[in-house]
């Protein structure tokens, strides 16, 4: 066979290979790249490779030569590295995937569960009980709050940067250590956010008891409002995420325990990412806005009370909670349920069809 009979008969290879590059390069192809015509394309760009390492032994033209460097590099990038990065995948993992799987894992139902039965039975104690609130929390941290928020919050902006960060440090370090403890086998992990979750709850019923005047109590949840639907549920996401990984130290499941605890790291990493975003999110709002908003916010756009605008922020802070979790990841559960779904809906089918075939 000649050098042109060989590049004739592998001419429609190397024409199918570009066809499917520059399809492939195409960020909104992503959803429509098949299994078997990814199959095709990895075969085909094996080929090549072949091709390109024989072009000395047969002495390819130089034209030739240079095509399929460029193809086969251009090809490699749609396999390695371009499919990674793109806007398409990242907008896939954070809008459908992440919230999918927060929705259906069941370590963070596990620590909701954790976190809101005792955060609301003991607020409900605390508030008609003070007493219980004093056994648990202390009177000394109690009172202190209470002098805390009997004063005026400061409108000075300056002081706001600093505390900023402060608040995002502290809140962080709340739920990193209900986090790092979670790697622990689980159960330390559940004690840290069930400790915080009865101090929290004893502090929110105590503030709104007889026990403590109208104007700390009016403050109090003035303060809270605005940041605590974010602060609240990133600390239930970072204990989750802990849990997750400390499920994977105890249970193995046929790996090795280093290879679980990698495995379910992979899997706790979203969740993980989306409680810091939260915990960055609450402490810009604890700083700037759960004090006292802006005057521009106030004045320029006349609004009558601060008030409105931290209600403003609270109902929209849960309305992005609800739209990502339930909106998004009911979507996408919906579209794609997990495994557990699919088999409990496969076994009640069945059943429902032997049912009818008795029946007749």
């Amino acid at each position: 066979m000649t050098i042109t009979e060989l590049i004739a008969s592998r001419e429609q290879d190397w024409n199918a290979l570009e066809e499917l590059v520059n399809e492939f390069r195409k960020p909104a192809s992503l959803a429509r790249r098949t299994p078997e015509k990814t199959a095709r394309f990895a075969a085909l760009y094996r080929a090549t490779c072949s091709d390109l390492a024989l072009t000395e032994s047969y002495q390819f033209p130089p034209n030739v030569v240079e095509r399929l460097n460029e193809l086969v590099g251009l090809a490699y990038n749609c396999l390695y590295r371009n499919s990674v990065g793109s806007k398409s995948r990242v907008s896939r993992l954070l809008f459908e995937e992440t919230p999918r799987w927060i929705l259906t894992d069941p370590a963070f139902w596990i620590a909701a569960a954790l976190f809101w039965i005792p955060f609301c039975a003991c607020m409900w104690t605390s508030r008609y009980n003070p007493s219980f609130a004093e056994d648990i929390v202390g009177s000394d941290m109690l009172q202190t709050m209470k002098r805390m928020y009997s004063d005026t919050f400061s409108d000075d902006f300056i002081d706001r940067i600093p505390m900023a960060a402060f608040y995002a440090f502290h809140n962080g370090g709340i739920g990193f250590k209900s986090f790092a403890f979670g790697l622990l086998g689980c159960v330390p992990g559940a004690y840290v956010l069930l400790t915080n979750s009865i101090s929290l709850g004893c502090v929110f019923g105590y503030m709104t008891s007889p026990s403590c005047s109208i104007e700390a109590s009016k403050n109090f949840y003035e303060f809270t409002r605005a940041h605590g639907p974010f602060e609240l549920t990133a600390l239930t996401l970072a204990a989750s995420a802990g849990l997750r990984i400390g499920f994977g130290f105890i249970c193995t499941r046929g790996y090795s325990r280093f290879d679980s605890v990698r495995r379910h790291a992979i899997m706790a990493t979203p969740t993980i990412m989306v409680a810091f975003a939260l915990f960055c999110a609450a402490g810009m709002i604890e700083a700037f806005i759960s004090p006292n908003p802006m005057n521009i916010l106030v004045e320029s756009w006349g609004i009558e009370s601060p008030l409105y605008v931290k209600l403003g922020v609270q109902y929209l802070s849960i309305g992005i909670l609800l739209f990502y979790f339930v909106v998004l990841g009911g979507r996408q559960l919906v579209q794609s349920p997990p495994k557990w779904i699919r088999v409990a809906r496969s076994k009640f089918l069945r059943r429902e069809v032997d049912d009818n075939a008795n029946a007749t």
